[in-house]
């Protein structure tokens, strides 16, 4: 038997240990988890090698204790054994760390020259981290905290900056050429791409009717006599139905009855509908509408009486032919086409290419029923050639702020408006016309300003800055967490929006040109119309 070799501290030997165990420096020691130290110990001491990796894969409930783990160290010593532990179990890790033993998750994973460090590899090399002592988890920990914080009132908070400078309207006139065939647009020439916009609006129309029909106003009312023929007496509860023959007309009983066995009672019925044809005859009565008081007999002994009829105005087959005829007039119906200027309000509409189709659903009520009016919804959809609001946009800003300084204009108040003639080229499309561009324009007033003017401050000191800087009264400032404390320090994270002001405090400037009013149909044949979101 060969002599064992001679012991080298680790610090002083250069072999890995899959060297350690290929040449058998190292052996392996199977512990299971509910293994006690004392055991442990022993298998130590009969390992025939002076490195021995303690594997156990699962952990081991008295080495995760720190006296567990120490008593192995120390028994270790002083047997003159260097160990190592190889677990995939958290807890025995760090208890081996802690004692400095070289711990990995398995048995040719052990660094016998960490001591217990974490170390990460590259390639062939290692490097070893440094051990921490309190001080510097400290240090450490007040860092990410101090980052953490920087983090949270900088970048992660968001804010949201509304404005209403004071405005001043510019308009300027200028002569276009818009076509549906282009593709970009040309400020200098000024001809611009054009493309079909459609709006549809719902109207209701409504018409007087002509017809006339007799209505039901009062119902009839009659006494009815109930036999009941059986051994035991019957209870009829009130609104119980019986109904007359031929007619078959239905009454209802007003109150609850109880007809004794082999007897009659009385009770008082009113017809199900007004009018005189509930008044029937004697003897009319004679059947129920519930099966269960089939069994005993009903008459009346007198005619029902009461019910009466009244001439009301009614749907007439002209009235039909009437409201139609007003449905198909609605597509040369100027005061509809100039519609769709209004509910696209930031393009620049041209409506002497509009083109409208109708689309009329069924009238109500229907023919012989009695009604006022007859009413008629109408889908009315107009198509015509526009330019788009990002077109117009570009437009105003083109012919609007040469000259004008620094400033913006506002967003949502650029309108473009034909004034004069046009000219329509029916081969191709192509206008030919004169558009009145205005917008509101806040002078001296930059969204970019306002979002530098603003950083780092809070939301009241950001409202100030805002006032004293611009002039600016109106203005909302929010940040997004309400618990952050300031504006954040980075631009991207601040949203500015300038909008116009409300009417009663724009001041002495002039309000922001629109597209003229379009009129909404008055007539008594249209009395009201809902446009179509």
């Amino acid at each position: 038997m060969s002599e064992p070799p001679e012991y080298d501290p680790p610090d002083e030997r250069e072999n890995d240990e899959e060297e350690l165990l290929e040449e058998g420096l190292a052996s392996v020691v199977l512990v299971e988890p509910r293994d006690d130290v004392a055991a442990i110990c022993g298998r130590v001491d009969t390992a025939p090698t002076f490195a021995v990796v303690v594997h156990a894969p699962k952990g081991n409930r008295q080495l995760s204790t720190e006296l567990g783990i120490r008593r192995l160290a120390r028994h270790a010593e002083d047997s003159g054994k260097v160990v190592a532990i190889a677990t995939r179990n958290g807890t025995l890790r760090s208890r081996a760390r802690m004692a400095r033993i070289p711990v990995a998750r398995r048995p040719e994973g052990v660094r016998w020259d960490s001591a217990g460090r974490r170390s990460v590899g590259f390639g062939r090399g290692r490097l070893y981290l440094p051990a921490m002592g309190g001080a510097i988890q400290v240090v450490v920990l007040l860092a990410v905290a101090a980052g953490f914080v920087a983090l949270a009132t900088t970048v992660a908070p968001s804010a949201d900056v509304e404005a209403m400078p004071p405005t001043e309207t510019l308009t300027r006139t200028v002569q276009v050429t818009a076509s549906p065939g282009r593709k970009d647009a040309d400020f200098a020439k000024r001809e611009l791409p054009a493309r079909t916009v459609t709006d549809t609006q719902r109207v209701t129309l409504a018409v007087p009717t002509t017809g006339k029909v007799m209505v039901g106003t009062v119902p009839a009312r009659v006494g009815v006599s109930i036999t009941n023929p059986g051994a035991a007496p019957v209870t009829v509860p009130a609104g119980t139905v019986l109904t007359s023959a031929p007619d078959s007309q239905s009454f209802e009983t007003e109150s609850e009855v109880t007809v004794p066995a082999g007897g009659t009672a009385a009770v008082q019925a009113v017809a199900s509908r007004p009018g005189a044809k509930g008044n029937v005859a004697a003897g009319a009565i004679t059947g129920w509408g519930d099966a269960r008081f089939r069994t005993l007999a009903a008459t009346n002994a007198a005619a029902a009486a009461g019910g009466a009829d009244e001439e009301r105005r009614a749907v007439d087959a002209a009235d039909v032919i009437a409201i139609r005829a007003i449905a198909n007039g609605l597509d040369k119906t100027e005061v509809l086409r100039t519609r769709v200027v209004a509910a696209r309000p930031n393009d620049a509409v041209f409506v002497g290419t509009a083109s409208t189709t109708v689309a009329a659903k069924d009238p109500s009520p229907a023919v012989g029923l009695p009604a006022e009016m007859l009413l008629m919804d109408v889908d009315v959809t107009v198509s015509a050639l526009a330019v788009p609001q990002d077109v117009v946009e570009r437009l105003a800003h083109a012919v609007l702020l040469e000259g004008q300084g620094e400033g913006e204009l506002l967003a949502g108040s650029i309108r473009a408006t034909e004034t004069g003639a046009r000219q329509i080229n029916a081969d191709d499309n192509t206008v030919r016309t004169t558009l009145q561009v205005s917008g509101q324009f806040a002078r001296g007033v930059t969204r970019e300003g306002l979002r530098e003017a603003v950083k780092g401050k809070s939301a009241e000191g950001a409202k100030s800055t805002v006032e004293e800087r611009y002039g600016i009264q109106e203005a909302e400032v929010s940040v997004t967490p309400s618990w952050a404390p300031w504006v954040p320090r980075f631009g991207f994270r601040i949203s500015v929006t300038l909008r116009e002001p409300d009417e009663e405090t724009r001041g002495s400037g002039a309000p922001a040109t629109a597209n003229a009013a379009v009129p909404t149909p008055t007539s008594a044949a249209t009395p009201a119309t809902n446009p179509r979101p």
